[in-house]
């Protein structure tokens, strides 16, 4: 986005260039945007704000995409994450990396242990938005005008 812009880029351009945006008159302001200082900007308030915690860190090494493309660095590659997040959960961690090996170096199927890890990374949500989203309709429902059932 810092070399091309957004989806919206171009509309926002076609806007400054007639004037008009979504029907608003645009007047002129303090001047331009300098485009990747701005991006830059934003990636590192979203990351000072957000930090990676160490379960996301965990939850990394189970998903094939994170893993490294040489062989070398793919030997150790997420045994401790494994390891840490199969105690966490109380399954048996040795298990959990014996089993992780296989899958990583030998292309075998994950087992019982590491299925089950995979699958409790898969309903670990990364924000509370769902469940705010949910407290709001609750929050919604019940109010001075809608305190009971009848009408």
């Amino acid at each position: 986005m810092k070399t091309t812009g957004g989806r919206s880029t171009k509309k926002a351009e076609q806007g400054v260039s007639s004037g008009f945006f979504k029907d608003v008159e645009l007047t002129e302001g303090r001047g331009k945007i300098n485009k990747p200082r701005f991006y830059e900007s934003v990636v590192a308030t979203l990351t000072k704000r957000l930090p990676e915690s160490s379960l996301v860190e965990a939850l990394k090494a189970l998903d094939k995409r994170f893993w490294p493309g040489e062989q070398e660095d793919l030997t150790l590659f997420g045994e401790q994450e494994v390891h840490r997040l199969a105690k966490s959960l109380g399954e048996p961690a040795g298990e959990a990396v014996e089993q992780f090996r296989d899958w990583k170096l030998q292309g075998t199927p994950p087992g019982k242990t590491l299925e089950w890890l995979c699958i409790a990374s898969r309903t670990y949500l990364p924000t509370s938005a769902e469940c705010e989203r949910g407290f709001s309709a609750v929050n919604n429902t019940d109010n001075q005008s809608r305190n009971r059932l009848r009408e």
